[in-house]
């Protein structure tokens, strides 16, 4: 018993250093239990919002094709109406020019009447300036001969 008694300490060191291992291996199992459930959580947090991230970029694509269709019926929509503005421009800037030509084709009218008449006036001018030339050689001639007799 003596050779029992010296090696109680030991036993005991021995006991209580495996009993400690035994509670350490114990402790780290229910803490890598801990983390192991702590992660599947985690994991299943991610997944959701994962889920969620995806919802919410779906429903933003989905917006953003809307927008853009709405904005390309705008464009459409404005494109027709400019084309329409220009249409209607170029209509009435025909009819102006058409009215301008007119107005221009009776000023050359008029003004080729107008030098016409002109050419006219300087015609009789000249017509009654020869005549009265003629008038005033005849009335000097004749009185020429009056102041002769």
């Amino acid at each position: 018993m003596q050779d029992f008694m010296s090696y109680w300490g030991v036993l005991v060191s021995v006991l209580t250093a495996g009993s400690a291992g035994v509670l350490y291996f114990i402790k780290s199992w229910r803490d890598v239990e801990t983390l192991k459930e702590h992660r599947r959580a985690q994991e299943m947090q991610i997944a959701a919002l994962l889920e969620k991230v995806d919802g919410y970029q779906m429903a933003a694509l989905a917006r953003e094709v809307k927008h853009k269709q709405a904005f390309e019926i705008k464009l459409q929509e404005h494109r027709t109406e400019m084309a329409r503005e220009v249409a209607v421009g170029r209509r009435e800037s025909a009819n102006s020019v058409l009215r301008l030509h007119e107005r221009v084709e009776a000023l050359d009218k008029l003004l080729s009447v107008s030098v016409e008449r002109q050419n006219q006036l300087m015609d009789s001018t000249r017509r009654q300036e020869v005549r009265s030339e003629r008038v005033e050689q005849i009335l000097w001639r004749a009185n020429t001969r009056l102041n002769e007799e």
